[in-house]
């Protein structure tokens, strides 16, 4: 038989070290191939094991260091050194390194480092000398011998906070990295800031190697070793029919190792029948450690550790608190210094993302609540519901006839008998999958009458357990469920969840309370825990049932269904639905009945996703085909949105009539009062439609799906609709241009304009108002000066850091010809080029503007700056209105400048005639010239010199 040590493995022997050793396994081996990486002269990489107590730190680290002796390769290059004892005595480096000197004695057999280590602390006082001489003896050891060291340090965190000194972990630092010879694997109960926090001295300087519990199958191979060892492997066999009662046990002890061997334990020595028994039995035990641990705590953290207890489920800080009557920061300071101590840790209850807080060790718990419990009924009431918690209920149903068998066969005090008798009752009562629940009620009746009499008090209460508490609990439940109803309504999905877990708690198996506990997961959108709710409900479930509970079997597909779309589980959402389609189809109208339609949706846009456009179009047709124009508003919303998905599908396909007839038919299923984000799927359907008819040159059919767009949006929507609105009002502004329908363009930029706000979020407004800063400038080209200036003053307005609206503003008030409005033109040129200072088309107009008020050396300059910035791109664009302006420059004297402008910028080639212009006056003699260039070069000298009046905008 394999002897077991659960808090001191050290004593075992390697052999045995090994029997024991069943899980785990993946970590040794990633150590052991980061041992053997480690290159000689270089620093090496330095570990650290992290774990709750009894998750198997110590285990894993001597298992790995066993592994290092036994293994040639390994044993030829390094030599471990576990620390066997609590390292209370070390305070400062040098007791470090004169405790490793003493362990490598232990290690190697050699007592001459003891010996040495001895005499430096007799002989040296100076404790930064000490330490750097005892280092030096452990550098002598690894020279004398060939040989590197594997130091193994438990609770390494808390010997870093007794170094106090921050300067000496540094110091650690420094010489783990300049000495290759040391490598340092720790453990600690937790991930604490020495090794954590940014700008701590050991930040990232440890490859962590955080143990979680134990996996199920690790928890089978560990119960299969126990057996085998105490010659029960019978027991692995029964409990195979039982997986859900070990993953219970599992689940309650969070996989930690040592929680895990002393709970099998009661399985192996006694499955069922007297488990009572074993259970006080493995407590007592257990009574010195618990108790040490319990009085080494002071007097505040003592308490908030006994309301812990007391309370036994997780609690909020703010319940502890209560509890405790301490204020919340004494109390959340109090459970900081518990989780530190491993006496507490967080934890998260599923399907919800709250923290909360319990004992971590749950054996220590039900000893401290047996130990508290003075009355005989107190104490059977926490023993029954702790195992009820250990075993499930399906592990309970095996005890429940056990321990009737046990009372029968045994000799008990009347008192025990009653009490274990009523309080079993409940929890039969309780558990409505128990098939043998009536015959256990007949059979606890007998045993009371036979043991303790016609009249005991005792078959009241049992009687009471089936009757009265049985309809109590289903008018709460159903109380419970008509509250959570409403808060799921009211989108208060916390509140929600805690109701449900109350019903749960009630009737774990009932149907509805599941389903609700995943709607308001999916709508806190914890959608993983919202999955695992809908599934307590689907894998009970048959495709073709149809019970009292089809609804709540439809909402739960439904949910998973979303849940799982949520979190781009593509070929998981279809799978499902291919599953559960005909009852998708065929399902009745409820209270859930929008839920029906959207799994159709979301399983079309996950066949999108998985690039199955035509079985996803399919998809979306089957949900316009369950829906009605009539139908309410929610499931209008999901027929819109999959015919605006279908049309999307249709265009990429180059099927663009049928895309406008499916947008076309979205309007059939939305109405003007309807909410914001129906309207704007409609909206956005008929503009996209709008844009595939201007592509198919229909702009008349285009214009009226604008209309139709901007028919569903209202001046107080939000900015999103309203933006759509704008776009689609200003694409039928544009096509009214094309057409040369001026008069009927300008009420369709007005209006477009009516859907933009100052205070629209910027990335809405500023595109919307370039594109109506488009249309503005569109309007001054066309001459119609007047609607262009109203245009941009409104533009202006809206948003005053858009400098094309200035510019613009400017250009159509130079336009107009009246020289009392040009410093006005000015002013707003001048504000185009601070808002846009490499804006060449703003420094142009600041230009012209400019040479309209005869200000020449300015708008040279702003003609030059604006050449430099736009190069040949502007040139092209502007070069007919600034050969206009520049012959006026000519004609005001500015020959010179001219010339060098032109000469800089490379324009004589594109504005020959002003080149040979300017050469004439300024009395340069010309080559002979095309007739046509000098017929040019003539008209020039002839209307801008002789008449230099003339104004740019009538050349």
């Amino acid at each position: 038989m394999t002897r077991r040590r659960l808090y001191n493995p050290a004593q075992l022997t390697p052999e045995e070290l090994k029997a024991s050793f069943v899980a785990r396994q993946e970590t040794l081996a990633e150590m052991l191939r980061i041992i053997g990486e480690q290159q000689p002269g270089h620093p090496c990489q330095h570990m650290m094991l992290i774990g709750p107590r009894g998750m198997g730190k110590t285990t894993l680290g001597l298992r790995l260091l066993h592994e290092i002796l036994v293994t040639p390769s390994f044993a030829t290059i390094w030599q471990p050194v576990p620390f066997h004892e609590e390292s209370y005595g070390i305070s400062n480096l040098a007791e470090f390194w004169l405790t490793t000197l003493h362990h490598l004695t232990r290690a190697t057999g050699e007592t001459r480092w003891t010996d040495r280590a001895d005499a430096l602390a007799r002989d040296e006082r100076d404790d930064n000398r000490l330490a750097a001489y005892a280092l030096a003896a452990l550098v002598d050891y690894c020279q004398a011998n060939g040989k590197r060291l594997i130091l193994f340090v438990e609770n390494l965190d808390t010997i870093f906070k007794q170094l106090g000194d921050e300067r000496q972990i540094h110091q650690l630092r420094a010489t783990l990295i300049e000495r290759s010879e040391i490598l340092l694997i720790g453990s600690a109960n937790t991930v604490f800031d020495a090794i954590h926090s940014h700008g701590e001295p050991l930040y990232e300087f440890f490859r962590l190697f955080v143990l979680k519990g134990l996996r199920p199958e690790e928890t089978q191979r560990l119960l299969a070793t126990l057996a085998d060892d105490e010659g029960r492997s019978e027991v692995v066999g029964a409990l195979n029919h039982e997986q859900g009662r070990l993953e219970t046990l599992r689940r309650m002890t969070d996989g930690n190792p040592r929680l895990l061997v002393l709970a099998c334990r009661i399985l192996i020595e006694s499955p069922v029948g007297s488990a009572f028994e074993d259970l006080e039995r493995l407590i007592d035990e257990q009574t010195p450690y618990f108790k040490a641990r319990i009085e080494e705590l002071p007097t505040q953290a003592r308490k908030v550790f006994h309301c812990l207890a007391e309370g036994w489920r997780p609690m909020l800080a703010k319940e502890v608190a209560d509890a405790a009557k301490l204020n919340s920061s004494h109390s959340s300071a109090q459970l900081r210094q518990l989780m530190e101590k491993g006496y507490a840790r967080e934890v998260t209850v599923p399907y919800t993302k709250r923290t909360l807080y319990e004992v971590s060790d749950r054996f220590y718990n039900i000893y401290y609540l047996l130990r508290s419990s003075r009355a005989s009924r107190d104490r059977l009431t926490r023993l029954i519901s702790f195992l009820h918690d250990l075993f499930g209920p399906i592990g309970m149903r095996t005890m429940y006839p056990a321990t009737l068998a046990a009372l029968r066969s045994q000799k008990s005090r009347v008192g025990d008998t009653s009490n274990l008798l009523a309080i079993m009752a409940g929890y039969v009562a309780n558990d409505e999958e128990f098939t043998g629940r009536e015959n256990w009620l007949r059979q606890a009746l007998d045993l009371a009458k036979d043991m303790i009499g016609p009249n005991a008090p005792v078959i009241g209460e049992i009687r009471h357990a089936f009757t009265d508490r049985q309809e109590t609990q289903l008018a709460r439940l159903s109380d419970l469920m008509n509250r959570c109803v409403a808060l799921l309504m009211d989108k208060r999905f916390e509140d929600a969840k805690s109701v449900c877990w109350t019903a749960i708690g009630e009737r774990p198996n009932d149907t509805c309370a599941w389903t609700f506990l995943g709607l308001a997961l999916a709508g806190g959108e914890d959608f993983e825990d919202a999955i695992s709710a809908f599934d307590q409900v689907l894998d009970h479930t048959h495709a073709h049932d149809t019970s009292g509970q089809y609804v709540m079997i439809d909402a739960a597909l439904a949910g998973k269904v979303i849940s799982l779309f949520q979190l781009e589980r593509y070929a998981a959402v279809v799978a499902l639905v291919e599953r559960f389609g005909e009852r998708l189809r065929s399902g009745e109208p409820g209270d859930f009945h929008q839920m029906t339609p959207l799994a159709f949706y979301l399983n079309g846009r996950a066949l999108k996703e998985l690039e199955r456009d035509e079985e996803a179009m399919v998809a979306w047709d089957q949900v316009a085909e369950y829906i009605s124009v009539d139908s309410p508003q929610d499931l209008r919303h999901t027929a819109a949105k999959a015919l605006a998905a279908k049309g999307a599908i249709l265009v990429s396909l180059d099927r663009h009539e049928d895309a406008v007839a499916v947008w076309t038919r979205v309007a059939e299923y939305v109405q003007v009062n309807d909410p914001p984000e129906l309207r704007r799927t409609v909206a956005e359907a008929l503009r996209a439609a709008s844009a595939v008819l201007n592509k198919l040159e229909e702009p008349e059919e285009s214009m009226r799906a604008c209309e139709q767009a901007a028919r569903y949006v209202f001046p107080d929507d939000p900015p999103a609709l309203r933006q759509i609105a704008a776009t689609a009002l200003s694409s039928k502004y544009a096509t009214l241009l094309i057409l040369e329908r001026y008069d009927e363009s300008s009420g369709v930029w007005r209006a477009a304009s009516d859907y933009v706000r100052p205070d629209d979020p910027r990335d809405l407004l500023e595109p919307i108002v370039a594109l109506l800063a488009a249309g503005a400038n569109l309007l001054s080209a066309l001459g119609r000066w007047v609607e262009a200036e109203e245009a941009c003053k409104r533009l202006t307005h809206i948003d005053p850091t858009h400098h094309e609206s200035w510019r613009v503003l400017a250009n159509a008030i130079l336009y107009q010809n009246d020289s009392s409005r040009l410093p006005k033109a000015e002013d707003f040129a001048r504000q185009a080029v601070k808002l846009a200072p490499d804006s060449a088309d703003a420094l142009h107009t600041l230009g012209e503007v400019l040479a309209g008020r005869e200000n020449w050396t300015g708008a040279l300059e702003a003609f030059e700056h604006a050449l430099r910035i736009g190069r040949v791109e502007f040139q092209d664009k502007k070069r007919p209105s600034l050969t206009v302006s520049l012959c006026q420059a000519l004609a005001a004297g500015y020959a010179p400048q001219l010339k060098r402008i032109i000469e800089d910028f490379s324009l004589v080639d594109s504005m020959e005639p002003l080149w040979h212009a300017v050469r004439l006056e300024l009395g340069e003699h010309l080559e002979p010239l095309p007739a046509e260039i000098t017929d040019a070069v003539t008209d020039i000298r002839r209307v801008f010199i002789n008449n230099p009046d003339v104004p740019s905008g009538d050349t």
